[in-house]
Order: C-alpha cells, then sequence, then structure tokens
C-alpha cells in the first residue's frame, strides 16, 4: 500500500499577527499576515488519509479575534480528487488547535492519528493555552494515540517535533515515484522558520522548538509549510 498520490488543499485562510509565525522576530509585531491554511491528502493503493483538516467556524467568543478568508474549503477541496468526507479513512493531526484539526469531525469513517501527549494536553490544557483548543471538536473522535515515532500506513510516519505544543508531530511521506515530502505543521509553518531556524513564535518550549527544526532539516526531502502564503502545489 505504497503511497500513490499526495495533494495540497486549501481552507482559506486567517489572520494573524506575523510575530505570531517567528519568535522574538520584533520587525513583525503588528504585521498582519493572512496565513493559508494548507491540508495535504495521501492515497495509497486502498486508503485515503488527510493531514491535517483545517479551520472549524468557530464560536463567536474566537471568531471575533480572526479575519478569516474563505475562497474554498477542505470539502469541495476534495472533491476536486474525486474524493467524499465519508471515503477519508485516516485523520493525521499534527496538533490539535482549532486551525488544524478544526474539521476533523466533517470525516465520519476516519480514525484520527495524534501524539498520546498532544492529546492529553488539548484535553486539559494550561490556562495559556486554552485559546488554541476547542473542546467540542475533540468529542466523538475515533482517536489513536501514537508515542513518538510511528508508522501509520506503508510510506506515511509520524515523527515528534514538540516545542510549538507538547505533542506536536510532523508527517513524512514517501511517495512511490520517489519523492519524499515532509509535512512540518507549526513545528515550521513559514518557510522562513525552516530555511532560517527561526522556531515559531507561539511556544511551550522554545529549546523544543529548535530541537524540532533541526531534525525536520536533518530528514532532508521536500519540506511543506502549512501556513505560508507561497506554498507552491506538490
Amino acid at each position: 500500500m505504497a503511497v500513490r498520490s499526495v495533494a495540497l488543499l486549501h481552507d482559506g485562510f486567517f489572520e494573524l499577527d506575523l510575530g505570531m509565525l517567528v519568535y522574538l522576530k520584533t520587525a513583525y509585531y503588528g504585521q498582519k499576515y493572512m496565513a493559508a491554511l494548507r491540508p495535504m491528502l495521501v492515497r495509497t493503493e486502498k486508503e485515503v488519509l488527510v493531514v491535517d483538516t483545517g479551520l472549524c467556524d468557530p464560536p463567536e467568543r474566537i471568531a471575533r479575534f480572526y479575519k478569516i478568508e474563505r475562497p474554498t474549503r477542505i470539502v469541495p477541496e476534495l472533491a476536486k480528487h474525486g474524493v467524499r468526507p465519508e471515503d477519508v479513512d485516516l485523520v493525521v493531526n499534527t496538533h490539535l488547535h482549532l486551525d488544524h484539526a478544526g474539521n476533523d469531525k466533517l470525516f465520519p469513517n476516519a480514525m484520527v492519528v495524534v501524539q498520546k501527549l498532544e492529546w492529553a494536553f488539548a484535553s486539559d490544557p494550561p490556562r495559556y493555552a486554552r485559546g488554541g483548543y476547542l473542546p467540542e471538536l475533540l468529542e466523538g473522535l475515533d482517536v489513536e494515540t501514537v508515542q513518538g515515532e510511528h508508522v501509520v500506513t506503508e510510506g506515511v510516519r509520524v515523527v515528534p517535533t514538540p516545542g510549538h505544543t507538547p505533542g506536536h508531530q510532523s508527517v513524512v511521506v514517501e511517495v512511490a515515484d520517489g519523492r519524499k515530502l515532509v509535512y512540518c505543521g507549526d513545528a515550521a509553518p513559514l518557510a522562513e522558520n525552516y530555511r532560517d531556524r527561526n522556531v515559531v513564535g507561539i511556544l511551550t518550549d522554545a529549546e523544543a522548538a529548535l530541537r524540532s527544526l533541526d531534525a525536520l532539516r536533518a530528514l532532508g526531502g521536500t519540506p511543506v509549510f502549512d501556513h505560508d502564503r507561497g506554498q507552491g502545489e506538490l
């Protein structure tokens, strides 16, 4: 069941302060950035996987803090590739923030793969981290929690990349055509993070975040950036 094809999807954009994406780069403070939402579709011979699911329609208590643009959504994006929500077998979440796991519930037949540490942290986040998680997004999911590096299916594995959150993971995809793709998640949401070893601006552990960046760079392959508006197609 080697990976047959991959495609990046679009789930719109949401506005962030650019300083939230690059740690302590003060020149970015106050600059508004419409961050892209780029889930990834992965297909093997027998399975359909989605890596991250984009941003939910947040409740007003959250939505009032973000400008959101929706030129497209994940479901019609999947339809372009002949995939219906019920066709998705696996959802792999890099972490459970609402802009990465926001649409997990759209996939009724999918097992959600997430690090055990991330599930525990998201289920009872400390006060400083509560803004990124919505408890209602976790309710009723069919979840497989994993610990550390884990093979999800042939050609797809997760590697722990903590720092942004304690249980963050990135996804390595070995495509049958010889490509290796590394979906960084928020370990490196922008190309700048990866290129310049600048960790993301929202952190639970800056030192762990830098180690994770270096681990991603050591993997080689082609990095994929989930929030970079300049991210090309695969």
